[in-house]
């Protein structure tokens, strides 16, 4: 777990420094804009990645950023390469949670500091068809960045500005009221375990 947390920490950093001439990394990969705020889906090139985005507002002094990562992926060790394949043998740390991702929300200022809001390893596949096992996790979470959209900045009341508002995000209940939707499964549990949670 430490090992990725810094890896990720290094990631964030390098994606808030300012850009260098040949590098184009990281690279977004598609834009939604809506109420000044902005939801970016960004390449992340790391072990078990599976969907990254960063969600930004002219109203927010700092920007969240939520990834998911598929953990057999996340906790492989590399064995090495077989015609151009990456080889890794996949291990757990715990075999009896039945979690298959990590989510994670974190702040990010300009200056490349992070700070984490939440890190749960959850079940999110469940018992579905093979279609859908693959597709579902990547389609909540993009539900759950596309809420930010929805938060309206209110300048009458602190507690009704969109960096207000989104702090208090349950992060959490909207992936598990999506990945329901998604696998179409009203009574899925996320069976999540905590990693790291900000009071």
């Amino acid at each position: 777990m430490v090992k990725w947390l810094e890896q990720l920490r290094r990631w964030i950093k390098r994606l808030f420094r300012q850009p260098q001439k040949r590098s184009s990394y990281p690279r977004i990969i598609k834009r939604w804009d809506r109420n000044n705020t902005a939801v970016l889906r960004i390449e992340r090139n790391t072990p078990g990645e599976v969907a990254t985005y960063r969600i930004t507002s002219l109203y927010g002094s700092y920007d969240f950023l939520l990834t998911l990562d598929y953990l057999p992926e996340l906790h492989a060790e590399l064995v090495g390469e077989f015609d151009g394949t990456t080889i890794r043998l996949g291990r757990f740390d715990h075999p009896s949670n039945p979690a298959t991702h990590r989510f994670a929300v974190w702040c990010v200022w300009h200056n490349g500091y992070s700070r984490p809001i939440g890190i749960w390893d959850c079940d999110l596949q469940g018992y579905a068809r093979s279609a859908l096992r693959e597709i579902a996790p990547k389609r909540a979470v993009f539900g759950v960045a596309l809420r930010a959209l929805q938060v309206i900045h209110s300048t009458k009341t602190p507690a009704m500005s969109w960096q207000s508002q989104m702090e208090r995000m349950d992060w959490l209940g909207l992936l598990e009221e999506r990945i329901r939707g998604e696998l179409s499964s009203p009574n899925h549990n996320l069976k999540s375990a905590v990693v790291l949670r900000q009071t």
